[in-house]
């Protein structure tokens, strides 16, 4: 093939995007040879099948054949990976401003139960994310034992491959020890949704484990 130009990689693009779990890539080209792919995928399929699919598709759609280790995956939890009725799920979230706080409601669902958190604080924009995500641990605390404890550390939102994401730090305090648990979610319409689905993502399956025993 000749050289790579930009209508090339957005071409190359369109296709990659076009592979199951994809949901962004991004082709780097250097001295017109393709130096890296950085494709943003869901937690539905291995990340190592995705690198070899994204090698399968340039060299059938354009006649290159790349190293696959050129290819980075970054997987988020979207939601749609959920395992069975044991894992914690988003129902709906309220966000009321009051003044000089707000607060919000976390509702949870596992099978038939459900599960109603609640937090306030000050009235902030960057403090609104925080309230959410201490609404939703509020809820998770109605199912954990008393000797387990899910603090939250931080959120925050990061950019990668022309999508927002929000990031979520809980620390998990048991027997003296502490661990943190990271989450994150791709932010598609409600900022506020994406908050809880991160903080659920964090801790999901250390309640799983804590639940089960």
């Amino acid at each position: 093939m000749g050289e790579i130009t930009k209508d090339t990689v957005n071409s190359m693009e369109e296709y990659i995007n076009k592979i199951q779990g994809v949901l962004s890539s991004r082709v780097v080209v250097e001295n017109g040879e393709i130096t890296e792919i950085h494709v943003l995928a869901d937690s539905t399929r291995n990340a190592k099948q995705i690198a070899r699919d994204v090698q399968s598709v340039i060299m059938a759609q354009f006649g290159i054949d790349i190293n696959h280790k050129i290819v980075s995956v970054a997987q988020i939890d979207t939601g749609e990976n959920l395992q069975g009725e044991q894992r914690l799920v988003f129902s709906s979230y309220s966000f009321i401003n009051n003044g000089l706080t707000s607060e919000a409601r976390v509702i949870l669902t596992r099978g038939d139960e459900v599960f109603e958190g609640y937090a306030e604080g000050p009235n902030t924009a960057s403090n609104k994310y925080k309230i959410i995500a201490n609404a939703t641990l509020d809820s998770i605390s109605k199912l954990i034992p008393k000797n387990h404890l899910f603090l939250l550390e931080d959120v925050d939102i990061f950019n990668i491959a022309k999508n927002r994401i929000i990031v979520v730090g809980v620390t998990h305090v048991t027997n003296n020890q502490e661990e943190l648990l990271t989450g994150s979610c791709l932010i598609k319409k409600d900022e506020g949704e994406a908050v809880v689905k991160a903080t659920l993502d964090a801790v999901n399956r250390r309640v799983m484990s804590i639940t089960s025993r």
